[in-house]
């Protein structure tokens, strides 16, 4: 939030902005990267209506399959783990399995191992990225959880003190 606020105020003023500088480009980015609670609640009620309509692929099948690239950290034989294109923090990494699980609410009991290896996956990326003062590790859950892409995903975030409550 604070560089969101750093950045809009070095847009407004042209002293500090040379005159070649894409300032709508800059502002874009900083939108983008610092969404709103609304624009999460919003982006996760879509995705859970595309989900349930589609049966197509979802972003991180498409991952997984290379279809689509992605700033992969981690990879095993059960999941990979990779930067957000969208960080929320200094480090934000998502670690997805490779079996298809939509929501949390779909594990079962086989699945029990899987889900312990997707958190040690976590702690050991977030050792590798250097968070040694601590993280964040947050599942988003359905549509009221602000679960945006319909795959099992666990979001790791660290490299600034985080508050409570999250929101």
């Amino acid at each position: 939030m604070l560089i969101g606020l750093i950045a809009k105020r070095l847009v407004m003023n042209s002293a500090f902005i040379s005159r070649s500088l894409n300032t709508s480009r800059l502002q874009a980015v900083v939108r983008r990267s610092h969404s709103t609670d609304i624009d999460e609640v919003a982006n996760a009620a879509r995705a859970a209506k595309k989900h349930a309509a589609s049966g197509q692929p979802t972003i991180f099948a498409k991952i997984l399959d290379g279809t689509i690239p992605a700033d992969i950290i981690y990879d095993d034989d059960k999941c990979i783990a990779f930067n957000d294109i969208n960080p929320q923090a200094h480090v934000h990494f998502l670690v997805i399995p490779r079996k298809f699980i939509a929501t949390l609410e779909q594990a079962d009991d086989s699945d029990q191992d899987l889900l312990g290896h997707l958190l040690l996956v976590a702690q050991k990326v977030a050792a590798q990225q250097g968070l040694k003062e601590g993280y964040r590790v947050v599942i988003n859950n359905g549509v009221q959880g602000a679960q945006s892409v319909y795959h099992l995903h666990v979001h790791v975030m660290g490299g600034r003190q985080m508050t409570w409550p999250p929101g």
